[in-house]
């Protein structure tokens, strides 16, 4: 999903954030990690991708995607059964409309909160290997600065990001993504068989970090200078 690198440890984010969903970026992350280091499984990836691009046949590629929210389920299971315990208000085993505008309002906060550190260090980091190809490096002082414009630039570039998505017809896009037997209601099994699925089609897609980070960068550059 939305996922980079995993840097939070331990529960020493803000009451605003929701721990649960904060698991789901963490295994976003390592997900992230584990299909770079697999040479033979990126390599099925551009093959099935230069495919569909020559054939026009997306099969293959849809395939691919299926498997990745397979695992994504299977991956999250427990966290989507202590979501639908946290947002299931009424304790009526249904997710109404409201409920879930709640969870995804919840869900782009985190989101806001988790990408912004992962922006900031990616974009460090890579500032920090160009430093390095020309024999310098980042004092103290240049990276609090770099931190800084980083961090401000980050919260404006998500703030349009969330601010598009913080809405009540986003949410019945994934409800009615989510409510696979049309009867105007998400049940428990709707809930964690299609949540990934509505987040990564309608919230946030899983290159979202390295999208954002690329904003940031090119807004911040003329302010960070040494």
């Amino acid at each position: 999903g939305c996922g980079a690198v995993n840097r939070i440890e331990g529960p020493t984010y803000p009451e605003w954030v929701d721990g649960e969903i904060l698991k789901i970026f963490d295994y976003e992350a390592k997900r992230a990690k584990e299909i770079k280091e697999d040479r033979e499984y990126v390599s099925r990836i551009l093959e099935i991708s230069k495919n569909a691009a020559v054939t026009g046949d997306n099969t293959d590629l849809e395939m691919l995607k299926n498997e990745e929210t397979e695992r994504k389920k299977k991956s999250n299971k427990e966290v989507l059964e202590t979501l639908w315990s946290s947002y299931d208000l009424d304790h009526n085993d249904i997710i109404d409309h409201g409920e879930l505008l709640q969870l995804l309002k919840m869900y782009l906060t985190t989101a806001k909160y988790w990408l912004e550190e992962t922006i900031v260090e990616h974009v460090i980091k890579r500032i920090k290997m160009e430093l390095a190809e020309t024999g310098k490096t980042m004092t103290d002082s240049q990276s609090k600065h770099v931190n800084k414009v980083l961090r401000i630039h980050a919260k404006d570039v998500l703030d349009q990001w969330t601010s598009e998505k913080n809405s009540r017809q986003v949410a019945d896009k994934m409800f009615e993504r989510m409510d696979y037997n049309h009867d105007g209601k998400i049940d428990r099994n709707e809930f964690t068989e299609g949540l990934m699925d509505s987040l990564e089609h309608d919230v946030c897609c899983s290159d979202k970090s390295r999208v954002l980070a690329m904003k940031v960068a090119k807004s911040s550059k003329k302010e960070i200078t040494w």
